[in-house]
């Protein structure tokens, strides 16, 4: 039979749980965590990502912090947040594929309105010719990205093409399933003549795949 002591420390390890699921029972809050896998930021630069107020950010990034799901620092005048340990972002990203199988349709729908082409995690690595474009922004670059990736964040890529090469492949990847930059990137390079291709997966999916 259970002891009293063991029985209570089940109880309190549902509780925490509980907590966690309470807090990862937002919408805005998952995106936080999102756009922390990728790299530390500010609130300033969270608010502006998920076209939330300073406030809203804050108060969201608060309930995360209580949570212990993220860590933050002073940096001069700013607050810099970022994930406590690599199982938040194991979490979050578990998350995230539980619910891309249930928006595997829109994501289609999505592929063919931009008129993107995909490609598969095990495809890409098996690209030697081809050249990785990484469109997230420039902070998300300079914290990790794929060996030899060229960085042109998306809301840049129209006013860069020059940059890329005619004469090979394309592989666009932006924060993964749920970011809509590769596939809009990549329908932009077809409409310009580029070979192109959409990796629907992110730096983190790429470095943590099961060999």
């Amino acid at each position: 039979m259970e002891t009293s002591e063991a029985k209570e420390y089940r109880n309190k390890l549902y509780t925490e749980l509980a907590k966690i699921g309470k807090c990862l029972s937002s919408a805005r809050r998952l995106e936080l965590l999102e756009l922390l896998i990728q790299c530390e930021k500010t609130v300033e630069k969270l608010a502006t990502e998920t076209q939330m107020t300073i406030a809203n950010t804050s108060r969201h990034l608060q309930v995360l912090f209580k949570s212990g799901l993220v860590k933050r620092r002073k940096q001069g005048n700013f607050v810099v947040y970022s994930l406590v340990s690599p199982q938040v972002a194991e979490l979050a990203s578990s998350l995230k594929q539980v619910g891309v199988v249930r928006l595997e349709k829109m994501q289609a729908d999505l592929a063919k309105k931009t008129g993107s082409l995909t490609i598969t995690l095990k495809q890409a690595k098996q690209q030697d010719h081809a050249l990785f474009l990484d469109v997230r922004p420039a902070d998300e670059y300079q914290a990790g990205h794929i060996e030899g990736a060229l960085n042109i964040p998306f809301e840049q890529l129209e006013e860069h093409l020059s940059f890329l090469p005619q004469d090979r492949g394309i592989i666009v990847y932006c924060r993964g399933k749920l970011c809509t930059y590769a596939d809009l990137a990549t329908g932009l390079l077809h409409a310009k003549g580029y070979e192109a291709y959409s990796l629907n997966y992110s730096y983190y999916d790429w470095i943590t795949e099961k060999k």
